[in-house]
């Protein structure tokens, strides 16, 4: 029994470490500079809410566009 208590432990571990990993977003803006959006670890690529911050997302969008439109922040990104 404690022989399967300390293989059930060893696994448990690995998948945490295995998936905590995978969770490790960046933002970035694409070189035309007119994207935003986050690439993980692994060179994945995902949404802009995946990796960075509301303040990001805000300057990236008034930076763009000269404005930010709140209630879309709110809704698209809940900030």
């Amino acid at each position: 029994m404690k022989k399967l208590l300390s293989i059930l432990a060893l696994c448990a571990t690995s998948l945490l470490l295995v998936s905590c990993d995978d969770e490790k977003w960046t933002c970035t803006i694409h070189e035309s500079g007119k994207t935003m959006y986050s690439v993980n670890t692994k060179g994945e690529l995902g949404g802009a809410q995946k990796g960075c911050s509301c303040d990001e997302i805000r300057a990236f969008e008034y930076d763009n566009w000269g404005e930010v439109d709140e209630d879309a922040m709110k809704e698209d990104f809940g900030c």
